[in-house]
């Protein structure tokens, strides 16, 4: 089976906690919410893309003054 590349990675919502900085309660909370871009495998379990969150943190960077 081909490994998928780190943009194609699905991160649970630990992985995606620490790749944003945040602590899982604030990604959970803001899943609820519907802030945050996810990939919904079942009604319980879901994922986020990579690039989505790239894409989305890209969004919400200010340029510097």
């Amino acid at each position: 089976m081909k490994e998928p590349t780190s943009a194609a990675k699905l991160l649970n919502v630990q992985e995606a906690a620490e790749y944003l900085g945040l602590v899982t309660g604030t990604v959970y909370h803001m899943i609820s919410e519907e802030r945050i871009p996810v990939t919904r495998l079942s009604k319980r379990c879901v994922r986020f893309r990579l690039d989505d969150l790239d894409k989305w943190l890209e969004e919400r960077t200010a340029p510097a003054r």
